[in-house]
């Protein structure tokens, strides 16, 4: 305080000296009638103080008021060097004129008076500049006055302030105290709930990892349950073919049985045909006997005629003649009688091969029919195979469900167990979840009040520092004060902030509080949940096995009924093999029916050579005739001719005789060929009569029918216990992944 008085008390002296310094200046130039010697020693004088008093005012206004501007500090140097060259150049005029006074140089005069009525002149204009400047000057000191008295004002008002401050900071001091009291509170506070936080933070780690644990459980489950479903997919989708191929085997064996039962109708009609044959041919070998009879009465005839022949020589012409009509007759007859049994035969043998070539296409439709009802049995086998392996599988698969619904079961029971430790358990979390949720009431109430208090305070702080800022060089402990608020204020601000995280960690706390209790929740009824469909489960199960027992037992019997079926096909393969025999004896038999037919054709030769031989005979006779008439006028000629006539004849009986034998051979070869036939026949037909009792062996049309609605009852029972597997397999991961949830949920919370 000193100090400022001092420095106060040192710029009045100045300021006082400087106005007396001014007074004195202005008397000066204000004193009229004076001559170019006063005004040239005034303004010898006035340079000696005008630059002290010009530089003494000058600091004194800048000393003052730093912020007034510098109006005339270039003018200021201007006006004293002008005067300094006007006394430099007053000097020299006056050296001049005492040179020239005393060197008798009196005309100078005139030109020095001209040159001093210029400088009179310039003077003049000089002195009007520093009247001028003088204004401007007491015009600034009176500025310089008001800003004083201001300042002087200015400076009781903040000495007074001053006082009242040094009063405010003293309690300012008292409530930084109980500041920083309140500050270690809060930091004590702050580190009880950073080590609750840290233990949280903990068991939210825990908690963590047993959720990835749980999470790979359950990615492991979901991909074991995407594995069974497309399993389950893929089993419904074969028992969906399998049902079709059913269905599809059903229609073909209803066609099949159709085909088999026109078969028989036709085998039977086969039968009756090959009987009528049979009869027919029975018939013809008994014409075959007697034309065979009557080819040896011919024969005998012949003889006979070769007897009557040779007799002719002997006898008379006119028996000759009789008998030759007789024979031409009977000739003619034998001829008509042949030609009507070759248009039979020729008849019989064309419908023996149209049939023949019938039963050849219906034995081969038969073969092929037979294959695919063999290809049939092969690919109806393999399926049941197949059917057998997936039963057994699906067995596999309901055992190992038991096993899983069973784990489950104990699973649950133990979760029942554990569940009221949880409900404990929770309770005790939800009390202390609700002291806490008190406590952070509390807090936030305390926090704001204490956010609000130091908001106030931060505000008087701001308005403290614009203050302290003006007096830092007054006051020494002003660098202290502030150093301990900013500290202050870095506390605060720091405590706000660790109070703000603490309210964002309270908050998740009580965002995962809820979290778990819904969890807790979630986990209570899909418990329950869970245990009805355990139940249900164990119920469906109970259900399945009968229907598998029900499944066996159709299977069973369906197996019994396919081994027949197989039988059947069996039996009709043996009869096809037996159709082929009979089809290459009737083959043989063809052969040998050609073997007939050539000699038939050599009969019907014999025949011709019998017609001729009866022409021959004709013209005999009419030679004979005319021989009579021509008996006496010809004799020579006769003798001749009949001689001829004779050899010729002899010549064609002999050819005759010849061809007799052969025939007779023949014969003999086509009766025991005949008797090999009959032979046959018989046998073939014993074959048939064996073989036109199918129907023993064939199923017939109601236990048909019941064969196939047994199949369909098994199909839909094999189709709802895969569905319910399916859905069981379902069930049982869920049941297992439920069980691993609250296992999991179970340690974490006994941890």
């Amino acid at each position: 305080m000193a100090d400022v008085v001092s420095s106060t008390l040192s710029k009045k002296d100045k300021l006082a000296a400087a106005r007396k310094k001014l007074k004195r200046f202005k008397e000066k130039n204000k004193t009229p009638g004076q001559d170019t010697k006063s005004s040239s020693t005034r303004s010898s004088v006035s340079p000696s103080f005008n630059p002290s008093i010009v530089g003494e005012k000058t600091s004194s206004v800048t000393d003052q008021n730093p912020h007034l501007p510098d109006l005339h500090i270039n003018e200021r140097p201007t006006a004293s060097t002008e005067s300094l060259h006007q006394l430099s150049q007053h000097i020299n005029d006056l050296l001049h004129e005492s040179n020239a006074i005393i060197n008798g140089e009196a005309p100078v005069e005139n030109s020095s008076v001209a040159q001093l009525e210029e400088r009179n002149r310039e003077l003049a204009a000089l002195l009007e500049k520093h009247i001028q400047a003088n204004e401007q000057l007491n015009v600034q000191v009176q500025q310089l006055r008001d800003q004083s008295q201001q300042l002087q004002n200015e400076l009781h008002e903040e000495k007074q302030s001053f006082v009242d401050k040094q009063r405010d900071v003293g309690s300012l001091k008292d409530q930084l105290q109980v500041h920083i009291q309140t500050i270690g509170i809060l930091v004590a506070e702050k580190t009880e709930l950073q080590s609750k936080i840290d233990q949280l933070k903990k068991q939210s780690d825990q908690r963590l990892d047993e959720i990835e644990e749980m999470g790979g459980r359950l990615r492991v489950s979901r991909q074991r349950i995407t594995e069974l479903e497309r399993n389950m997919s893929s089993i419904n989708s074969s028992s969906q073919q399998y049902e079709k191929n059913s269905k599809g085997y059903a229609k073909d064996i209803d066609k099949l049985k159709l085909e088999l039962y026109k078969s028989n109708q036709t085998v039977e009609e086969l039968q009756q045909q090959l009987s009528e044959l049979n009869g027919k041919l029975s018939s013809k070998v008994s014409d075959c006997l007697a034309h065979e009879q009557n080819v040896e009465d011919l024969r005998k005839k012949l003889e006979m005629a070769e007897l009557y022949t040779q007799q002719l020589s002997s006898q008379s012409d006119k028996e000759s003649l009789k008998l030759i009509d007789s024979l031409q007759q009977e000739r003619e007859e034998y001829i008509k009688k042949v030609e009507h049994y070759q248009e039979a035969f020729q008849t019989v043998t064309n419908e023996r091969n149209q049939q023949s070539e019938q039963y050849q296409h219906y034995i081969d439709q038969l073969q092929q029919q037979t294959q695919s009802l063999t290809n049939q049995v092969t690919s109806l086998t393999d399926e049941r195979e197949k059917l057998y392996s997936e039963q057994h599988e699906a067995e596999s698969k309901m055992h190992s469900l038991r096993r899983q619904l069973e784990k489950a079961e104990s699973q649950s029971q133990c979760v029942s167990i554990s569940s009221s430790d949880l409900q404990s358990e929770i309770n005790k979390l939800r009390a202390d979840y609700e002291e806490l949720a008190k406590r952070h009431e509390t807090q936030i109430r305390d926090n704001a009040q204490l956010s609000r208090f130091l908001d106030e305070k931060e505000n008087k702080i701001m308005d403290l520092e614009s203050t302290v800022g003006d007096l830092k060089e007054e006051s020494s402990n002003k660098a202290q004060l502030l150093e301990n608020i900013q500290s202050d204020k870095t506390a605060l601000s720091r405590a706000l902030t660790q109070n703000k995280d603490l309210k964002q960690q309270l908050a998740e706390l009580q965002n995962g509080f809820v979290k778990m209790s819904n969890d807790s929740m979630e986990l209570m009824t899909k418990l329950q949940s869970e245990e009805h469909r355990g139940h249900e489960l164990a119920d469906r199960l109970a259900q399945q096995e009968d229907e598998l027992k029900d499944m066996r037992e159709l299977l069973a019997s369906r197996d019994l009924k396919l081994d027949e079926i197989q039988k059947c096909a069996d039996n009709l393969q043996r009869e096809n093999y037996q159709q082929e025999q009979i089809q290459d004896r009737l083959r043989h038999y063809e052969a040998q029916a050609q073997l007939v037919e050539t000699l038939q054709r050599e009969l019907s030769a014999s025949q011709d050579m019998m017609n001729a031989l009866t022409t021959q005979n004709s013209e005999l006779r009419n030679m004979l005739v005319k021989s009579r008439d021509n008996k006496d006028i010809y004799d020579e000629s006769k003798d001749e001719k009949s001689d001829t006539i004779i050899g010729s004849l002899q010549a064609t009986i002999c050819q005759l005789e010849a061809e007799r034998n052969q025939l007779i051979e023949n014969l003999n070869d086509q009766r025991n060929l005949s008797d090999n036939l009959s032979v046959k026949v018989a046998d073939v037909e014993e074959q048939l009569k064996m073989t036109t009792n199918p129907d023993e062996n064939i199923v017939s049309r109601v236990e048909f029918d019941k064969l196939k609605k047994t199949m369909e009852a098994i199909q839909e029972k094999y189709t709802r216990a895969m569905r319910d597997k399916a859905d069981l397999s379902d069930k049982a991961d869920q049941l297992e992944h439920l069980v691993l949830q609250l296992q999991g949920e179970t340690d974490t919370i006994g941890m």
